[in-house]
């Protein structure tokens, strides 16, 4: 796929400044989101190559001329809608962290599973994520926010196994979390061929057990 198969020959438009009102500036961002959420509605339906303006337009109940008003082109409106994915996929991990209770290996497991949950391991999400990696082989752009949710899940990773390491197991956190890292999309890909619910639950069981083992947690 190629950046430039998304090229629109929208007029760049004059952003927002900080001598507009308030609400009008409120405004804008709603409209902005509000397409942004309409992209990424059609991106689970169309796909990545299949994405266009009017079909964006069409998503949002709006007309063309919104859209170029609120972005330059189909590559910002892109952008925007991945930014949204990773957001929600961020959220789901946020909210396994902060529930309470649970030994440091419950706790990983309960984070790991966040992330294929019936919600997420849907036809529509797969494609999405799938695209996400597709796109960021070029567009650098959505590569940087592909980059940035995947260092965000690794940091809670890290995180929740150093408080599962023991004494001298400390040093072995990063190639835990590389393998874990690389099971994760791995179950991605494998679910996307198969849709086998029960490989997916070993492939979890699995990474919680490596790193109960090679990091002496309970």
């Amino acid at each position: 796929m190629r950046a430039q198969a998304y090229a629109c020959p929208w007029k760049e438009q004059m952003s927002d400044t900080p001598s507009r009102p308030p609400q009008i500036r409120i405004a804008a961002e709603t409209r902005r989101k509000h397409i942004a959420e309409a992209a990424l509605r059609a991106l689970q339906t169309h796909g990545h190559a299949g994405l266009t303006a009017r079909k964006v337009a069409a998503e949002a109940g709006l007309s063309l001329g919104h859209l170029t008003y609120h972005y330059k082109d189909m590559d910002q409106v892109l952008a925007a809608a991945f930014r949204l994915a990773a957001e929600q996929v961020q959220e789901a991990g946020r909210r396994a962290l902060i529930q309470p209770g649970g030994t440091p290996s419950e706790r990983l497991e309960r984070f790991l599973r966040a992330g294929f949950t019936t919600d997420m391991m849907t036809p529509a999400h797969l494609r999405l994520k799938i695209d996400l990696w597709s796109a960021a082989l070029t567009q650098p752009q959505i590569a940087s926010i592909e980059r940035a949710l995947y260092d965000s899940h690794r940091d809670a990773l890290e995180r929740l196994l150093d408080r599962m390491a023991a004494g001298y197991a400390f040093e072995r956190i990063p190639a835990v979390a590389d393998l874990i890292m690389a099971t994760l999309d791995g179950l991605w890909l494998d679910w996307l061929r198969r849709g086998d619910e029960v490989a997916v639950k070993n492939g979890l069981d699995g990474c919680v057990l490596f790193a109960r083992l090679r990091l002496g947690g309970t």
